[in-house]
This record gives structure tokens, C-alpha cells and sequence, in this order.
């Protein structure tokens, strides 16, 4: 079998995705939002729960400036078992005057639970579940609580749903971009630090991050290659990119060994809309660390000015 008689159609990948959305909506939402004593003079802090995929429930924090409505909203995706600590750690929104939005990742070691059994394989690291079947790999879980996001945004009265913004580092850069790409409301800007998830068959055989496991399972499975690498590109960057909108502002370290550069340039150059990307230098995963964050401060500040 050769590559392209492996890799779906773009068909079958927009295809599948229509599908998943179906499922859900098929899910109440459930969403509910509790005041947190507070830690912040300026800030109001919730805790907030909603349901997803297979009812799980998911778990965050919204963080609003007080007093103020119409707000813009950043979406901030954690990286890969990053789970939530304080929320003070995303107060820094809040100086721009944006409200942000973040959840623990399911089954990253926070506290929302991945307790739906896989149907092909059970591994201890995320990216090693479910990888014989699209429709049974963790990514399908993780992308729909991403996905229900921008649900709760939209129920959210104190927010603009005409400025949403997508943001994340390395997984979340890579989330923010795929859910950029899958999203059916308008996004304002998507903000992308060391992205995850492109170029996926090349990061299998380099072993690059998250997507080690999968190669370890081939190694000890070799017939498993074909079906992984036709399965994993449904999830690939790349072969969604050029349905991505809004403004997209990325940024690669040049030393990165985790996502590196060159596999995020393959999703990037198919992007079609207004992209702007930084590149550090000598840099490994950390990117540009605080400094990028102060960058992506200083670019919404100018983006809502436009507006």
C-alpha cells in the first residue's frame, strides 16, 4: 500500500468531523458556573463545569474583569498534561480586558476524568489510546471538550461571541488552530505557541513528543503502521488547515525537539488566511516563554483597537 492510497480523502476527513459534531450536540450542555471566593480585586474567578463526549464532565475556570460586559474572550488551551493549578496563572487576560476560558484536559491529571473504556488499545499516556480507530482515539475526546467551548462562550452574557479568541501552547497551539479549523462560529484570532499535531507521520517515526507511544506500539505491532498512519490523519493539522479563518498568529522555537519547527511548516504554509509567524532562534519547546505571552498581550490589545 502507498502513501496516498493510505491517507483518506478530504471528503472523508470532513466527513467524519461533521459527525462528531453531530454527537455533540446530542449532549446537553449542563453548564454551570459557581463565584470563587475572591483572590483577585479586579477579577471575578468561576469555577465551571459542563458536559462532553460520553457525559464526561468537564472541569475549569472563567475569569472576567469585573463590572464589564461585551468582553472579548480567549479560549486558552493547556499543553499536554499541564492540568489547572490557580487561576491566577491566566489573570493576565484580564489586563487586556479579555475574559478567558480554560479547562483541565480529560485524563491529563487534572481533575476532569477520562472514564469512557477504549474499544482497540489502553495505554497509560493519552496519545496511546484508541490509536487503531479514529472514531475510539483520545484526540476525539480531547477536540470535542475543546470544541464545547465555544458553546460556552456563546452562553456566556458578559462576552462578545464576535471576539472570540483562540490561543495554546505546544498540544493547545495545536488545538487552537484544529478547533480554529472546525469551528462553525466566527473566530476574531488564533494565537498558536509551539503547535502540536502536524505533519503527524513524520512525527510517529522521529519519536518527537506526545506521538512517541505510537511508534513504540509499532515497533512491537509492525502490521498496526498502515491503519495508524491512515487513522492519525484525520487528526493532522495539515489536512485541515485551509479551512482555518481569522487572523493566525504562530510562533516556533528553531531547537524545538518536542514539535519541531520544520513538521509545524507543513500545517502553516497551507494556512489561507492572514498568518503571521516568530521564530526563536536557537530556541527549544519553551519558545519565546514570557516574552511570547507579553507579544500575544500586545497584539489582541492592537487587534480589538481595529475594531
Amino acid at each position: 500500500m502507498n502513501l496516498t492510497e493510505r491517507i483518506p480523502s478530504q471528503e472523508e476527513i470532513d466527513r467524519f468531523w461533521q459527525q462528531v459534531k453531530q454527537e455533540i450536540k446530542e449532549i446537553p450542555l449542563a453548564f454551570e458556573r459557581q463565584l470563587q471566593p475572591a483572590l483577585m480585586r479586579e477579577i471575578d474567578v468561576y469555577q465551571i463545569n459542563f458536559q462532553s463526549l460520553y457525559n464526561e464532565t468537564i472541569y475549569g475556570y472563567l475569569l472576567i474583569p469585573k463590572n464589564k460586559r461585551q468582553l472579548p474572550i480567549v479560549i486558552d488551551y493547556l499543553g499536554y498534561m499541564n492540568h489547572l493549578q490557580e487561576p491566577f496563572q491566566f489573570a493576565h487576560w484580564a489586563l487586556v480586558d479579555c475574559a478567558c476560558l480554560v479547562i483541565d484536559n480529560r485524563g491529563q491529571g487534572g481533575r476532569t476524568k477520562d472514564t469512557q473504556p477504549y474499544e482497540t488499545t489502553q495505554h497509560g499516556a493519552p496519545f496511546g489510546r484508541g490509536i487503531l480507530k479514529k472514531e475510539d482515539f483520545y484526540m476525539k475526546r480531547l477536540l470535542a471538550d475543546s470544541l464545547r467551548l465555544l458553546e460556552v462562550a456563546a452562553k456566556l452574557p458578559e462576552v462578545d461571541p464576535e471576539r472570540i479568541i483562540l490561543r495554546g501552547g505546544s498540544q493547545g497551539g495545536g488545538v487552537a488552530l484544529i478547533v480554529n479549523a472546525l469551528a462553525e462560529v466566527p473566530i476574531f484570532a488564533t494565537f498558536a505557541d509551539v503547535p502540536s499535531h502536524s505533519n503527524i507521520p513524520h512525527r510517529i517515526e522521529s519519536r518527537t513528543g506526545s506521538y512517541h507511544v505510537m511508534q513504540e506500539y509499532i515497533d512491537a505491532f509492525p502490521e498496526s503502521k498502515e491503519t495508524i498512519y491512515r487513522e492519525m490523519a484525520y487528526y493532522d493539522l495539515k489536512n485541515l488547515a485551509a479551512k482555518i479563518t481569522g487572523p493566525v498568529f504562530a510562533s516556533v522555537g528553531s531547537q524545538d525537539p518536542i514539535c519541531p519547527m520544520t513538521d509545524f511548516f507543513v500545517s502553516y504554509h497551507r494556512i489561507p488566511t492572514v498568518k503571521q509567524l516568530t521564530v526563536y532562534l536557537n530556541k527549544g519547546h519553551g519558545g519565546g516563554e514570557a516574552k511570547q505571552i507579553r507579544k500575544e498581550m500586545q497584539q489582541i490589545q492592537k487587534l480589538l483597537k481595529r475594531k
